[in-house]
């Protein structure tokens, strides 16, 4: 297990205590939006965040994860500059795309007589403003990710939250609903990313005036397995994630949606507690370690054993416990989504475990198997609710949905596993 005197375990602990605090805001607050805020309004949030969600995945063409594996610092700020002008060119292009195809995109995942569709399409135009300062966010969290600089993330969440959910309480209060729940969401990221921009403004190791086009041209190129093989990846298997959202809000009516993005609300936060906290310092010891040794098998190791630890007693909780507990802490309307809760628990335990260690894919240059791994799972999600719209049960489509995707990422640990060990 780790060791509490470890860098690791400190660094871990630093995310950690930002991000819980980060989590425990919004979480707090949520027994007073879900009564401020209908199941509706909710839906309507969760179909516009999948949007920016599946947007978000190209916004730099993920060649900010290279800014962490780079071997030299020079390149590390010329690969950082590069995804930020990438960030700039395709939030213009989606705004392009929003303005001409905004009907058909609005058709495409709404219910024919759906309440909120022309809410839902003035919306659409902040997308492009919400995927940039999430590409800014997550390019600049790989730079100070790379420099070891956690109280800096870790601050910035808080930061993305506090905005995010004072601004949504607000709105509600003043019953602005449900456009105060986008404005906390677009608030929340621009906050952040106004942040980190601040304090990387301040960092005397980035001239920006000596970064050379023809570098940066030459990093692109050099690390194109990324905008190859894992943005393919990761847009295939974001639109997995957010295909049950599509679905159940078409087909089952924004209502159930609701209910489902609360579960999905309450649920991700532990993977977002521990789990993203734990990536962002596993992926720096691992990627230097794999640098260094040739492998990773130790703290591969060790991760995994602490990350099953933590999630066994919340998945045993989620799963004898939720319908009771959503329905008193939420209010009764919202009873379905502790429903939903109980079915999603056991993927809950696995995908905890599974997800920061995945990152294994990326040390080991590995990323063609992981968009084999993707596709697997985008064809498993679209059997699992085909069955379940063809049967009108969206509880059977969660089922399948889980016992697939629980399958699919045992074999995702395994692969990491062995990716771990590099060549012996």
């Amino acid at each position: 297990m780790f060791s509490l005197k470890s860098s690791f375990t400190k660094n871990v602990f630093t995310l950690v205590t930002g991000t819980t605090i980060a989590q425990v805001i919004p979480l707090a607050l949520s027994p007073i939006l879900t009564r401020l805020y209908t199941p509706n309004d909710f839906g309507l949030l969760a179909t516009y965040m999948s949007i920016a969600a599946i947007f978000s995945v190209v916004i730099t063409l993920k060649y900010d994860i290279s800014i962490i594996i780079a071997e030299r610092k020079e390149e590390a700020i010329s690969l950082l500059i590069g995804s930020l002008i990438i960030a700039c060119i395709i939030s213009l292009l989606t705004l392009i795309i929003v303005h001409f195809f905004n009907g058909e995109i609005i058709n495409l995942l709404t219910e024919e007589d759906a309440n909120g569709k022309e809410t839902l399409g003035n919306w659409l135009y902040f997308i492009p403003f919400s995927i940039f300062f999430i590409g800014a966010f997550n390019t600049v969290s790989f730079w100070f990710n790379r420099k070891l600089m956690y109280k800096r993330m870790a601050t910035s969440k808080v930061v993305n939250t506090t905005s995010m959910s004072g601004i949504q309480l607000g709105g509600g209060l003043l019953g602005f609903t449900p456009i105060g729940l986008l404005i906390g969401f677009v608030a929340g990221r621009f906050f952040a990313a106004l942040y980190l921009f601040n304090r990387l403004l301040g960092d005397k190791e980035i001239f920006f005036k000596n970064i050379r086009k023809d570098q940066i041209l030459f990093l692109l190129k050099r690390y194109k397995r990324f905008p190859l093989f894992t943005l393919p990846a990761e847009f295939i298997n974001i639109v997995a994630n957010r295909l049950p959202i599509f679905v159940i809000g078409k087909f089952f009516g924004s209502s159930v949606l609701g209910n489902y993005a609360l579960m999905e609300r309450v649920l991700s936060a532990p993977i977002s507690l521990i789990g993203a906290s734990v990536l962002d310092v596993f992926k720096q010891k691992a990627s230097e370690d794999y640098n260094k040794f040739g492998n990773c098998k130790n703290i591969f190791i060790k991760t995994f054993k602490s990350l099953v630890l933590l999630s066994i007693v919340p998945t045993l909780l989620l799963f004898f416990l939720s319908p009771i507990v959503f329905g008193f802490i939420f209010g009764k309307e919202w009873t379905m989504a502790g429903e939903f809760a109980q079915i999603i628990s056991i993927l809950f335990f696995i995908r905890f475990t599974a997800s920061p260690l995945s990152y294994m894919f990326n040390i080991a240059e590995k990323q063609h198997y992981d968009m084999f791994w993707q596709i697997a799972l985008l064809v498993f999600t679209i059997i699992s609710f085909v069955i379940g719209v063809k049967l009108n049960d969206v509880k059977i489509a969660l089922i399948c949905f889980t016992v697939s995707y629980s399958l699919l990422y045992i074999i995702n640990i395994y692969l990491s596993y062995q990716f771990s060990k590099g060549v012996e």
